[in-house]
């Protein structure tokens, strides 16, 4: 029997303001009951990527990160954004970083980036995004505590790949 299939899964986000888990649903690739690789990066769930190998250990608590699959996860969130900047944006992500545009909801884009690129590179393609639109943009796996937007302790997980 193949348990490698592509499926969705729900995974954990935080908890609302209620108490009640807040959840998100990503295609993977199931390799056993607990044990997924994301297909695409979540636009929600913080530490994650496209191409990282997860373990739900719980449903109610973040997936624990196996494997790192070697891109780095950008969150960009605005009310709405000009059809053209995305088109620009998504177009050199892939051309120049090699990346993709694996979401979008409304204004929000979820991009995963191959790590490496490197930060520079990166950044200048982003800036220039900020620049043409004046929206933010960031990482969305990169840093140790993700409970504390004050801490910028890196993963440095990149080093390794």
């Amino acid at each position: 029997m193949d348990c490698q299939h592509s499926a969705h899964i729900r995974i954990f986000v935080d908890f609302r303001s209620n108490g009640e888990p807040a959840f998100e649903s990503v295609p993977v690739r199931q390799i056993d009951a607990n044990t997924f690789e994301l297909l695409s990066s979540p636009g929600l769930a913080l530490d994650l990527a496209r191409g990282d190998t997860i373990r739900i250990n719980h449903p109610d608590q973040r997936a624990e990160v196996l494997q790192r699959g070697g891109n780095f996860c950008i969150h960009i969130y605005a009310d709405d954004l000009p059809q053209e900047a995305v088109d620009t944006l998504q177009d050199e992500v892939q051309t120049l970083l090699g990346g993709t545009l694996d979401g979008r909801y409304k204004g929000n884009l979820t991009l995963a980036i191959p790590s490496r690129n490197g930060f520079a590179a990166i950044r200048e393609v982003f800036d220039r995004f900020r620049q043409c639109t004046g929206v933010e943009w960031y990482y969305a796996n990169i840093y140790r505590n993700l409970d504390d937007d004050e801490d910028e302790t890196l993963l440095n997980w990149w080093l390794d790949s």
